[in-house]
This record gives C-alpha cells, sequence and structure tokens, in this order.
C-alpha cells in the first residue's frame, strides 16, 4: 500500500474515534444533567375552572391527564411525592421527570401546595414555573415533563 492510502486511513480512523467519543460524552452528559422539554412540544390544556359547580370542591384523586401515562391517577392522600423514584406516590415514566421531582401537600380541605424538589426541568402550573411553594386547586394543570396532572373531584 502507499504511504498516501495508510495516511488517509489514520486520518479517517482519528475522525471516526473522535466522533465517538464525542458521543459517549454527550449520552453521559444527558444521562447526568437530563433533557430540557421545549416548551413549543407540549400542548396547553386550560385549567377547569367552570366544571363541578354545585358539587364539592374536595378532590378525590391526583390524575394525570395527557402524556405517557393518561388515565392513571391515585387517591388522595395528605402528602403526595411525585418523580421517577420508586417510593413516589405517583411514579412518573417521563424521561424529563427527576427522581424526587416535586411534592403536593394539603393545606386545606380544598387547597394543596406543591414545592419543585430542585428538579431538572421544573414544575410547572397552569403553565408557570413554580419557584416557591404554590397554591393548587381542583382544575389547576400541574405540568412536570411531558405529564400533565390535576386533583379531580
Amino acid at each position: 500500500m502507499s504511504d498516501l492510502i495508510i495516511a488517509a486511513i489514520k486520518v479517517v480512523f482519528l475522525v471516526l474515534l473522535w466522533m465517538f467519543i464525542l458521543f459517549v460524552a454527550n449520552v453521559v452528559r444527558t444521562d447526568l444533567y437530563g433533557r430540557r422539554v421545549p416548551v413549543a412540544s407540549l400542548s396547553a390544556i386550560p385549567a377547569d375552572r367552570g366544571r363541578g359547580k354545585g358539587r364539592s370542591k374536595v378532590p378525590t384523586r391526583f390524575a394525570i391527564t395527557a402524556g405517557p401515562q393518561q388515565g392513571v391517577s391515585v387517591p388522595v392522600e395528605p402528602t403526595i411525592n411525585l418523580g421517577r423514584a420508586a417510593d413516589s406516590t405517583l411514579l412518573l415514566d417521563d424521561d424529563y421527570a427527576s427522581a424526587r421531582h416535586a411534592q403536593l401537600v394539603q393545606q386545606d380541605a380544598d387547597s394543596w401546595l406543591i414545592t419543585d424538589l430542585r428538579s431538572t426541568n421544573g414544575t410547572y402550573v397552569n403553565g408557570k414555573l413554580v419557584t416557591e411553594p404554590t397554591r393548587v386547586t381542583v382544575g389547576d394543570v400541574v405540568r412536570i415533563g411531558k405529564t400533565l396532572m390535576r386533583l379531580e373531584i
């Protein structure tokens, strides 16, 4: 083989090796820090403010209304832990959710406080980022990653 062909093969090998190293580094970075959810990829579901007039406003379940686990719900408890960890009250199967993402705590009979537990992608209530404990009532839409949830009667 000529020296030119051997040099070309070495250069191609080095380029492929560096592409592989950069690919592996990107996968490790994504696994460590998570992926960001683009806001444009999510459809907004408005809060149901007019629903249930004349009925009690005390919620009986916390349900997933959109996302990979649509239809899953848990009965209302004084504290609902949300995330991908096995000990979560509502186990989220969402790539954009952290292991311990958020916590929903009952304040009184018909209102709750949601707290983001320093998650990577944040927690949203009716489209607004939760930066401090935020009040949640029946019909308010809670978004974690691509999963939309709400308290229901």
